[in-house]
């Protein structure tokens, strides 16, 4: 087909479409393969033939990733993809971020792991490839859609993430021209929040978590299907171990992306896009110790099957509340909506109803046991912990789901104002049981646990918590009653973990003890998240009532603090300076100095600088990203809520007032009204030829000037030139401080010889900041925490895979 514009590249668009379709197709026949393969186990034909095409597919999707990304990476602004997530300025590490930040480089990223782990399961599945693939197969082919970007009956299928601009904006002007590639000359760039490390590596963790849910739910799938009900358990619990593990790990990764990045001030802000992840996780760890309990009891089989079914459609869920745009007034973060909501909602339902006939074809033949849980043991108290994560995410699916049931329901409840308050309400106390228990089921054995024995462990662990706990209290001043009790509890879940684990090192036999490393784990980061909570300490106080305009409410004009360039101000424990600003496009990193001294002698004990960093956006405005102090015992957060935009041309044309004359020699000081002093140093010979206007001059100084105010000194070089009779003065400003400073004339024969001119600007805004600067003490207890849980995991994930091939020997 003819092309009528000039450079544009359209065959790098046409191969990624093809891959598109081939992804598509594939996907098609896998499915199908491997539905015939598991109507017929001993037909290999339908099995390989259901591995080729899933192989095909993996291509596929290797093939439409590569294109989109040679795509950003050339700047190939013709295509609608790359002008909306990209631009010249960013670098390699960022151009990967603009391929997932659209929701069309989501969806691929998904099903990049579904591709992965897709090929890991064709080699260990074994028995249970089949039906697992086929679940996989499906969910690949129902992503796969979401690229297409085709209309059927008026119905839009999936947004191509190939189309071209003049395409997507038809209509436009600019396409009217043949050469409209030479007008756009940069893409639209990425957004200022997502330029941070953690954004390069946070996403693909979390969508790897999202992508192996899929994996124990196609094992229970499998075990409907194949009429295997108990046998799916043994290969599904690793997988299931997995996917809590780097599920969480993306979680927790969205938290220090947060805390690094946003400023917000904190790691968590109960964010609906935030939940929507947080919700599933919830309700797979609950699966995790069903499948426990399951494991060492035989009881709670049809708990399990629900729940895994539970997790993978709250991924659904959460896919759909993300990207449909309906969380649009409620997140930070979340999609616009692309036109794919009916997709998402078809996506969901599909398998949602096929687990739902699964389920209720088999319900009667899943196998139940009559024998009834004993109250002392671990298997009972394991089971109410998993009730109690499921109260948990019940709470926060219905409060984040508000939205969802306005638009069904055409009514118009307001999601929570105080969205922090709101849910810490109810989750402060459920983490407090969760604590309880995870603690005291330690103490108790399966089936059944002698009530002395309990007992006698317990109260061991809760009198060594409760001495722990008066310590912490004492050392963090912790006053508020239900912080005081989550506190003890998490620290008995520390307390009672470790009880658990000596015996273990003591004989040299850790290879089992990952559940409770990883309990050990969630104690840590409760009492990190608690206390960083509960008694963190806003020292950026506000205490001369300065008004920052409407855009600042009464909280935020008492937490935030003006420092003007060079005038220290005393905050806190510190005096701090704002020492200026550096940019490195995009960025713009201002120069914050803390000093730390002592009270009585005033002698500096500590000196460190900050680098809050903004960038100034035409579209979004000012978005600051934090710096921030780490020490073991706090960290010290730093961010700047307003900045001057020293972009603007206003900032910096001064209207100047009606200069004042003054009389000096070399030598003399000047008093200005506000306190500021001139220091005459010395009259030069003029030698910045460059500056001059004329070539030929008579006469031609410079005067060596010094400006210094009560925090700052300034050198500066006023110039003054004569041709014949003309004279020329060429003064320097002091942009900071809005002075102008000329060399008026030089009178040898006078008394004074030199005439200086000062001129004040009218309109002079100094250099600022106002910024917010919170200490959060012992926040390091959640970031060890959270290392120590994932390695708690890991521990329990190798452990069963060797269990497993044992078991298979």
């Amino acid at each position: 087909m003819e092309n009528n514009f000039s450079g544009e590249h359209l065959f790098p668009g046409y191969l990624g479409y093809l891959f598109v379709a081939l992804s598509f197709g594939f996907a098609l026949y896998a499915l199908i393969s491997y539905y015939f393969s598991l109507r017929n186990p001993l037909d290999r034909l339908w099995r390989n033939s259901g591995r080729t095409a899933f192989v095909v597919h993996s291509v596929a999707i290797l093939g439409i990733i590569g294109t989109l990304f040679y795509l950003i990476y050339n700047h190939y602004y013709e295509y609608d993809y790359v002008w909306k997530h990209s631009s010249n300025d960013l670098p390699v590490y960022y151009m990967i971020s603009c391929f997932w930040e659209g929701q069309e480089g989501s969806f691929l990223l998904w099903a990049f792991w579904h591709v992965v782990l897709g090929l890991i399961l064709i080699r260990v599945a074994g028995k249970w490839e089949a039906p697992v693939m086929m679940v996989m197969a499906a969910a690949q082919l129902t992503l796969t859609s979401m690229l297409l970007g085709i209309e059927i009956f008026d119905t839009k299928i999936g947004s191509n993430p190939f189309i071209l601009l003049r395409d997507a904006m038809a209509g436009a002007p600019i396409f009217a021209s043949p050469d409209y590639l030479e007008k756009i000359t940069d893409g639209n760039g990425l957004n200022p929040l997502l330029q941070n490390y953690w954004m390069v590596i946070h996403p693909p963790v979390l969508f790897l978590g999202f992508a192996s849910t899929i994996i124990p739910f196609a094992y229970a799938m499998g075990g409907l299907w194949k009429r295997e009900y108990t046998e799916w358990i043994k290969p599904a619990f690793p997988w299931t171990a997995f996917s809590v593990a780097i599920f969480g790990v993306g979680i927790l990764m969205g938290g220090a992306w947060a805390y690094e990045a946003l400023s917000f001030g904190g790691f968590w802000a109960w964010d609906p896009v935030e939940n929507a992840s947080l919700i599933p996780w919830l309700v797979l760890v609950a699966g995790l110790h069903v499948m426990l309990i399951y494991k060492k009891t035989g009881n709670s089989l049809k708990l399990a099957y629900i729940l895994l079914i539970t997790t993978f459609i709250l991924v659904l869920y959460a896919t759909f509340l993300t990207r449909s745009g309906i969380l649009g007034d409620t997140s930070v973060h979340s999609f616009t909506d692309l036109g794919l909501s009916g997709q998402l909602i078809f996506f969901m339902a599909f398998f949602l109803i096929a687990a739902i006939i699964s389920m209720a074809v088999s319900w009667k033949k899943i196998p139940v046991t009559e024998r009834e849980e004993k109250l002392y043991s671990r298997e009972f108290w394991m089971f109410i912990g998993a009730l109690v994560l499921l109260l948990s995410a019940a709470q926060i699916v219905i409060s984040t789901s508000i939205p969802v049931f306005n638009a069904i329901a055409g009514t118009n409840f307001a999601p929570p104002t105080e969205p922090i308050a709101h849910y810490n309400k109810f989750q402060v106390p459920i983490a407090m049981v969760i604590a309880l228990l995870t603690g005291m089921t330690q103490y108790l054995r399966y089936r059944n646990t002698p009530k002395k024995l309990f007992l006698k462990r317990l109260f061991r662990g809760l009198g060594i918590g409760l001495i722990i706990s008066v310590g912490l209290i004492a050392l963090t001043g912790v006053s508020n009653v239900l912080y005081i009790l989550l506190l003890f509890f998490a620290v008995f879940t520390i307390v009672g973990n470790l009880d658990i684990m000596i015996p273990m090192i003591r004989k040299k036999n850790l290879r089992s003890s990952g559940a409770s490393v990883a309990h050990i784990g969630i104690g840590f980061l409760l009492l990190g998240a608690l206390i960083s909570n509960a008694q963190q300490e806003v020292i950026s106080i506000n205490s001369a009532n300065i008004s920052f305009g409407e855009a600042f409410d009464e909280e935020s004009t008492r937490e935030n603090i003006m420092l003007i360039k060079d005038r220290p101000v005393v905050m806190g424990r510190y005096v701090v300076t704002y020492k200026g600003d550096s940019v490195s496009p995009p960025n713009t990193y201002y120069k914050v100095e803390y000093r730390r001294v002592d009270s009585e002698t005033l002698e500096e004990k500590e000196r460190f600088v900050l680098y809050p960093v903004a960038q100034i956006n035409p579209q979004t405005g000012l978005t600051p990203s934090p710096d921030t102090r780490h020490y073991f015992s706090k960290d010290i957060f730093t961010h700047v809520s307003s900045v001057p935009d020293k972009t603007s041309e206003d900032y910096w044309d001064h209207t100047y007032k009606e200069p004042r004359l003054y009389h000096a020699n070399a030598g003399d000081t000047l008093h200005l009204e506000d306190k500021t002093q001139v220091v005459v140093e010395s009259i030069l010979p003029f030698s910045d030829s460059a500056s001059s206007p004329i070539k030929d001059v008579d006469i031609a100084v410079t005067l060596e000037v010094k400006v210094m105010t009560s925090y700052a000194s300034y050198d500066v070089r006023p110039s003054y030139l004569i041709s014949g009779t003309t004279p020329i003065r060429l003064p320097k400003e002091i942009r900071d401080l809005g002075l102008k400073i000329e060399l008026a004339g030089v009178h040898p024969e006078q008394e004074k010889k030199l005439s200086i001119a000062i001129s004040k600007a009218e309109d002079h805004v100094p250099d600022y900041i106002i910024m917010k600067a919170i200490i959060f003490p012992y926040i390091n207890f959640l970031w060890i925490g959270s290392v120590v849980m994932v390695i708690g995991l890991t521990m329990s994930i190798v452990y069963r895979v060797k269990e497993l091939k044992r078991q298979k020997a």
